[in-house]
């Protein structure tokens, strides 16, 4: 569950499951590519937007395992009109960075009940 924070910024502690593994042991990009989305749409929100994702490049610096344990944060770096550019990273507790992704969101009207 993430913890939204003033100023736009997501944080939350996260151990994938086996079940969440691509290749034996080792946690499927997708998942983890979908965990940092999460982060970012968060982030938008805690802006007191609600955001569309755009577009949304990541990076991986190695393949993790499951069972270990994450920080997963997502921030939004820019607010520009209604475009939000947002950033997260997946950490080690030792602050060693393993994913990083970049997106865009554009913010839209919140409907009235």
């Amino acid at each position: 569950m993430f913890e939204q924070q003033d100023g736009g910024e997501a944080i939350a502690t996260w151990t994938p499951s086996r079940a969440l593994e691509g290749f034996r042991g080792i946690i499927h990009g997708g998942v983890v590519s979908t965990v940092l989305d999460e982060a970012m749409s968060k982030a938008v929100a805690a802006t007191g937007s609600l955001g569309v994702h755009r577009r949304a490049p990541s990076s991986f610096s190695t393949a993790r395992t499951c069972s270990d344990k994450f920080l997963i944060r997502g921030w939004v770096v820019n607010e520009n009109n209604r475009l939000s550019e947002t950033e997260a990273t997946l950490t080690a507790p030792d602050g060693t960075e393993y994913a990083r992704a970049w997106a865009r969101f554009l913010s839209v009207p919140k409907r009235s009940a």
